[in-house]
């Protein structure tokens, strides 16, 4: 009962972060290292959207390792659950900027468009000021798309690759979908790769391409997790117990 609750919360969990983290990045989009006040003002509510719902796929991937570490451990081997837990807390600290970063851009907008309005034609001091903040923050901002982005995308490969080979090692789900997900891992990498050489940007066709695949396996596993849950211990590969498995007491011999 205990592994069926924990791969119901796993499968829930991981659908959250995708939808979220998916829905997010839309409503963010690519930012721009020169930003127009009044568009940024006027597309506070996206913006502040989009990094709330960042915020909530950081939390949902920090609550995936906490929860897989004790199956991992048990069945896939104590290196690489703590291995995915400490993959994962990476991931979810430099994923945490791209929350702050558009919501620091939204104040320091709105705090250029009031001076902006308070000094009214005359260019003041304390509207040149807000204006320079505002690039700052947009240039932050900008250069955290170009590295932030694609080194969370680099631990979360790593964290993938574990979880995989772990589920594979283990049995507890069909091996299909740790095969699909080790294999779907490389165009990830491959994109993570492009945008952080500025190949690639976080809009571009070719991007959406190469990380559909680990997308859509990270949903099929939590569907399979939703439905079906972690295989038991006894009942994988030939059905016989996992070493370490108390032995099934032998009837005694007669007189």
């Amino acid at each position: 009962m205990q592994r069926r609750t924990t791969a119901r919360a796993v499968g829930a969990l991981f659908v959250i972060a995708t939808a979220a983290g998916a829905a997010g990045m839309a409503l963010l989009g690519e930012p721009g290292t020169d930003p127009d006040r009044e568009q940024v003002v006027g597309g506070a509510c996206a913006t502040t959207a989009g990094a709330l719902l960042v915020l909530v796929m950081a939390g949902a991937i920090a609550m995936i390792p906490p929860l897989l570490f004790p199956v991992l451990k048990e069945d896939g081997g104590e290196a690489m659950a703590v291995g995915y837990v400490v993959a994962r807390t990476v991931e979810v600290v430099l994923v945490l900027p791209g929350a702050v970063g558009p919501l620091a851009l939204v104040a320091a907008g709105r705090a250029a468009a009031e001076a902006a309005e308070t000094a009214g034609t005359a260019e003041t001091a304390t509207a040149r000021g807000a204006d320079a903040g505002l690039r700052a923050v947009a240039a932050w901002t900008d250069t955290y798309g170009a590295w932030g982005y694609p080194a969370a995308s680099l631990f979360f490969c790593l964290s993938a690759v574990l979880l995989n080979r772990a589920l594979l090692r283990s049995s507890l789900v069909p091996r299909a979908l740790p095969v699909w997900g080790l294999v779907a891992v490389v165009p990830y990498l491959a994109d993570a790769v492009l945008v952080l050489f500025g190949v690639l940007g976080l809009t571009s066709p070719l991007h959406a391409l190469l990380v559909v695949p680990l997308a859509v396996n990270e949903m099929a596993l939590a569907l399979w997790l939703l439905v079906r849950g972690l295989s038991p211990r006894r009942d994988r590969g030939s059905g016989r117990p996992s070493p370490g498995s108390p032995r099934p007491a032998l009837p005694a011999e007669g007189p």
